[in-house]
C-alpha cells in the first residue's frame, strides 16, 4: 500500500509542476507578444529610441525566461528565438527594414512554443 501512495504522490508531484511549468510559459510569452505590439507601435510611428529600449528589454525579458525555459522545453525550440531576439535591437537601431518582418517572425514562433506547451486532453493521449 505504501508504494501506491508513494507512487500517487510522485505522479501528483509531476502533474503539477507540468502545470504549473505550462501557465507559466503561456503568461511570459503572452507578455512577450505584447512587447513586440509595443515595438512595432512605435516602428510604425517613428520612435527609433523607443523602439530599441523596448527591443532590448524584449531581448533581457527572453534571456531571463530562456534560463528558466531550458528546464521543461527542448533547447532547439529556443534556440531559432534567441538568434531573433539577439539581432532585432541591432536592425532598428540602423533602420532596417527587417525589423518588422523579425519581429513578425517572432511573434509567430512565441505562438508556436505558446500552444505547444498548452496542457490539452488530445497531447495526453
Amino acid at each position: 500500500m505504501t508504494r501506491i501512495k508513494i507512487s500517487m504522490g510522485i505522479l501528483c508531484l509531476l502533474v503539477g509542476i507540468s502545470i504549473f511549468f505550462g501557465i507559466w510559459i503561456n503568461s511570459r510569452c503572452s507578455y512577450m507578444i505584447g512587447e513586440i505590439a509595443e515595438i512595432c507601435e512605435f516602428l510604425d510611428s517613428g520612435d527609433t529610441e523607443k523602439a530599441v529600449y523596448s527591443a532590448k528589454k524584449l531581448d533581457d525579458n527572453w534571456n531571463g525566461f530562456r534560463k528558466k525555459a531550458t528546464i521543461m522545453i527542448k533547447n532547439n525550440e529556443l534556440t531559432e528565438i534567441d538568434c531573433i531576439s539577439s539581432g532585432i535591437p541591432y536592425l532598428i537601431e540602423n533602420d532596417s527594414d527587417e525589423a518588422h518582418s523579425r519581429l513578425t517572425e517572432m511573434r509567430h514562433m512565441l505562438e508556436m512554443l505558446k500552444g505547444g506547451e498548452t496542457p490539452s486532453l488530445t497531447r495526453i493521449l
